[in-house]
């Protein structure tokens, strides 16, 4: 049974697309010099729920690699070797059973850094199932 709620009420599955910085240590002339040499992205996971959370990386639709399990009340830093522009969903397994979340896609550049909150209510999140 789906328990419906407005989506103000709604717990909060946050993805941010944080922006990488554009100056280089190296002095190079081109500020975008350092940026198009990245070759990976970073993601930050905050795990406000209880159970242990499995994170999955899915590229362009498809599960394509475990990042890591995020320990309950705890945070977690993965990085992910990025060479193009994709589209990326992050999907959360908690360890409890069969509950699961997909995030929203977003198309992600190398070098990026992204944030991820499991809420603690995860039920109630958006894409849950």
């Amino acid at each position: 049974m789906a328990v419906r709620a407005r989506p103000s009420s709604l717990p909060i599955l946050l993805l941010l697309l944080l922006p990488a910085g554009c100056a280089s240590a190296t002095g190079s002339a081109n500020p975008f010099a350092a940026a198009s040499g990245a070759s990976r992205i970073h993601i930050k996971v905050q795990n406000d729920n209880f159970y242990d959370a499995t994170i999955w990386a899915v590229v362009n639709g498809a599960r394509q690699q475990k990042l890591g399990v995020v320990t309950g009340k705890q945070n977690a830093d993965f990085t992910m070797a990025w060479t193009v522009p994709r589209i990326l969903q992050l999907e959360i397994d908690l360890m409890t059973g069969n509950m699961s979340c997909r995030t929203d896609a977003l198309t992600v550049d190398p070098g990026d850094d992204l944030e991820l909150q499991i809420t603690a209510d995860f039920g109630q999140m958006r894409g849950c199932r």
